[in-house]
């Protein structure tokens, strides 16, 4: 799978709740070794919003929490998904278990 397929991606629950778009992916390095000795990537979650603007500055991982006015423009942070609350996806949608989906942002 390449990032390019899941960038700009719908993302709904399976309740149906439209949820907004793929803006970045979280990888994290833990996968089998390679031949040259590293972890090889794998795909930990995605962060899905209305917006992606914040996402491209950092606030999707949490770790970024100033400065504040940029922070109340930005308005809340965007939802990160773990990648196997992901029940469904194809080039149009991805659908995520709405046991798993978090509410608004929080």
């Amino acid at each position: 799978m390449l990032l390019s397929e899941l960038l700009g991606v719908t993302v709904v629950d399976t309740d149906g709740r439209k949820l907004g778009r793929v803006h970045d992916v979280l990888l994290v390095q833990d996968g089998p070794m390679t031949n040259q000795g590293l972890a090889q990537l794998r795909l930990h979650a995605i962060a899905v919003g209305k917006r992606s603007f914040g996402t491209q500055l950092g606030y999707a991982q949490g770790t970024v929490q100033g400065p504040w006015l940029l922070r109340r423009v930005l308005g809340r942070d965007p939802e990160v998904i773990p990648w196997d609350a992901v029940v469904h996806h194809d080039p149009d949608r991805i659908v995520v278990d709405s046991r798993t989906s978090v509410e608004d942002g929080a």
